[in-house]
């Protein structure tokens, strides 16, 4: 018997999601999302979906023609079901959706939506006939599309620059929790100075550090333990001299 092909058994469902565009957003100082066709697979005897790009990575396939390694996306791998959902899909959209505005009411997004509105910017834009479609306030909502958007423009660079000092306060963040935890690996020696200190107590790097420490020179070469507690005992007593 042939063998079955495994993706018979799998099913790929393709749809469109919105996903916010960080760089849009900081740019226009409001939030910015674009439509993104996905894939999402689903296998027999898993309660597991796996979502990935519809033109992302799949696996690496021969080439039928020149016999070469080339790169499958998921579309190319599941191309009939590609191709269905292609066929029933609506213009791509790329923009605030209606649902990040508070001027609206939920029942006049769906309204909105009815008339195949999405976005404050396709809001914005509408004029003439379409206009008139959207009823007596109609004119209104335009305007306050408008006004949400130019806001948002100037106040895009205070926008940005909240995003970068957050950005600097995280970063801050991990940097003292590192140096706390290099502190808890490395704790600092600070040997006294004393003459009675024991110095023999002490391992060979606490030995060097209380030299350098106290003579401004770091110990050089390889000297040997007998000698650095010496120089360490005569440093203790010029300094409690």
């Amino acid at each position: 018997m042939p063998m079955r092909n495994p993706d018979d058994a799998v099913v790929a469902i393709f749809r469109t999601i919105a996903t916010k565009n960080d760089s849009k957003s900081a740019a226009a100082g409001r939030p910015i999302f674009d439509d993104v066709d996905v894939c999402e697979l689903r296998y027999p005897g898993s309660k597991n979906v796996g979502v990935y790009p519809a033109t992302g990575f799949s696996h690496w396939a021969s080439d039928p023609v020149s016999g070469e390694q080339a790169k499958i996306s998921y579309a190319e791998r599941f191309a009939h079901q590609y191709r269905q959902f292609k066929m029933h899909a609506t213009q791509t959209k790329s923009g605030t959706p209606l649902s990040e505005v508070v001027f609206l009411t939920e029942a006049r997004r769906a309204e909105l939506r009815a008339f195949n509105l999405y976005t404050v910017e396709a809001l914005a834009a509408i004029d003439g006939l379409e206009l008139k479609n959207l009823g007596p306030n109609g004119r209104e909502l335009k305007n306050k599309a408008i006004e949400y958007i130019e806001n948002a423009a100037n106040r895009a660079p205070d926008t940005q620059l909240l995003a970068e000092l957050d950005a600097l306060r995280a970063r801050n963040s991990l940097l003292e929790e590192d140096n706390k935890h290099l502190k808890t690996l490395h704790p600092p020696t600070e040997p006294s100075v004393g003459p009675d200190q024991s110095f023999e107590d002490m391992s060979l790097p606490q030995l060097r550090d209380f030299i350098a420490q106290n003579s401004g020179f770091p110990p050089q070469g390889n000297i040997s333990r007998k000698t650095l507690i010496r120089m360490a005992k005569d440093l203790a007593t010029e300094k409690a001299a």
